[in-house]
């Protein structure tokens, strides 16, 4: 049987999820488990190796938040020896996330959805088109869509809207916070689609987030964090482990008040709640306006329905709690905030699968115009 597939381009992590005409679910495609690294190494030879958590030897390695967001600057990076774009990097995670995926599944999909943040213009979605070619994906089966949009299709297939109003999508993401207004299904002449402009808060993410608590962590052990070198194998190796346990403090100060830090080669160190807030509290605040701004384009803060929080920072309560003190409006988390852009692309895949073969469509209804997004961008 056929299948759609979506997929989640991080800039920290990448997802993938399956849909085979029914409940899409998500695909084990990292070395642990759903989320495969968004990490790029450039090999002795000059070839790239994607989606790798540790390195195959001494080459050097390039985090998505760093080339993602290069997206559509024409300057090389340079990397070791060589140059590189951020399509010949975006084209080796994609090609790597589409192999594993289809080795996950059994077999190639029929569909692939393929999600961009909704803040990316016309330039940046054509040079994301041709990530998807570089990647090897042909042309009449990729289709590219906002992740805001695919964030949307999955939250409402299971928790319909009751009116025409229109949602807001706060996405938290690995470098960036993006702002999007959508217009829900079946409330005006082209469906779903996205209201106004949407804003990205462009220099904040969850990544600066860890950045914050390594410091923290160098600073309390007398600077033991900068005196490793990511030369030597081994101390490369600690470092890794050390941002891994602070990413892990992170996450568990959403359902904790205090945690321990443990990480390799350092003595335990505290880190409360209340120190993490208010570290990302003034950014945090910088992005409210960008919300608001978005709503300037002919929507109202009180005709929102909900505003949907996703994302890897999504499960932090200060933001949840500073949208509710701004807006006034429900704020929900989305179910499985890591996976749900993923997710959401599979619903469409496996949605324009199903049109393909003159089928007819199930789940929270995708309009015919979002088949053409990729060709059209």
């Amino acid at each position: 049987m056929g299948y759609g597939l979506g997929i989640d381009l991080g800039s920290a992590f990448t997802a993938a999820a399956v849909n085979r005409g029914g409940a899409p679910r998500m695909l084990a495609i990292g070395a642990d488990g759903e989320l495969m690294p968004s990490m790029v190494q450039i090999l002795s030879d000059g070839s790239l190796s994607a989606g790798i958590d540790q390195p195959q030897d001494e080459q050097p390695q390039v985090p998505g938040h760093l080339f993602r967001r290069r997206l559509g600057d024409s300057t090389p990076m340079l990397i070791g020896e060589r140059s590189y774009t951020a399509v010949d990097l975006l084209a080796a995670l994609l090609a790597a996330a589409v192999q594993q995926s289809t080795q996950a599944a059994g077999s190639p999909p029929d569909r692939v959805v393929v999600t961009c943040p909704a803040v990316w213009g016309p330039y940046r979605r054509e040079q994301f088109a041709e990530v998807t070619r570089r990647a090897g994906l042909p042309r009449q089966q990729v289709e590219l869509l906002s992740e805001a949009e695919a964030v949307a299709a999955y939250h409402l297939r299971e928790h319909p809207l009751p009116g025409p109003e229109p949602l807001a999508v706060y996405d938290c993401g690995g470098s960036t916070f993006d702002a999007t207004v959508i217009r829900p299904p079946g409330t005006g002449p082209a469906g779903a689609g996205v209201l106004g402009v949407p804003e990205s808060l462009d220099w904040f993410g969850g990544v600066d987030v860890d950045e914050e608590i390594i410091r923290y962590l160098d600073e309390s052990t007398d600077g033991s964090v900068t005196l490793l070198d990511p030369r030597r194998p081994d101390e490369a190796a600690a470092l890794r482990g050390i941002r891994a346990a602070c990413v892990r403090a992170k996450e568990e100060l959403s359902v904790r008040s205090e945690v321990m830090i443990d990480a390799p080669q350092l003595r335990p160190i505290a880190l409360t709640r209340a120190q993490l807030e208010g570290w990302v509290r003034p950014q945090l605040a910088a992005g409210l306006p960008a919300l608001r701004r978005v709503l300037d384009a002919g929507v109202r803060v009180d005709d929102l329905s909900v505003v949907l929080l996703t994302g890897g920072m999504a499960r932090m309560p200060l933001i949840g709690r500073m949208l509710t003190e701004d807006l006034g409006r429900p704020v929900a988390l989305v179910k499985q905030p890591q996976h749900g852009v993923a997710l959401g692309a599979a619903l469409v895949a496996g949605q324009l699968t199903k049109d393909d073969r003159g089928l007819p469509r199930t789940g929270a209804g995708v309009p015919a115009r979002l088949r053409r997004a990729g060709r059209r961008s």
